[in-house]
């Protein structure tokens, strides 16, 4: 127990933050992954749903 107790809470504190930052990050993009997805999805089924009723 050499290191001050201030020191250890910011560093657990910066640790911490950093793992929620990149929490977000990786939320961020897997959501905006799966919605460009599901819109490329809907896009198709539209597109082949108004090719069948034209014929």
């Amino acid at each position: 127990m050499d290191q001050q107790p201030v020191s250890e809470f910011f560093k657990f504190t910066l640790g911490f933050l950093v793992f929620i930052t990149v929490s977000f990050g990786v939320t961020f993009a897997v959501n905006s992954y799966t919605v460009a997805q599901t819109a490329d999805q809907q896009a198709a089924a539209a597109i082949t749903a108004m090719l069948k009723t034209a014929n």
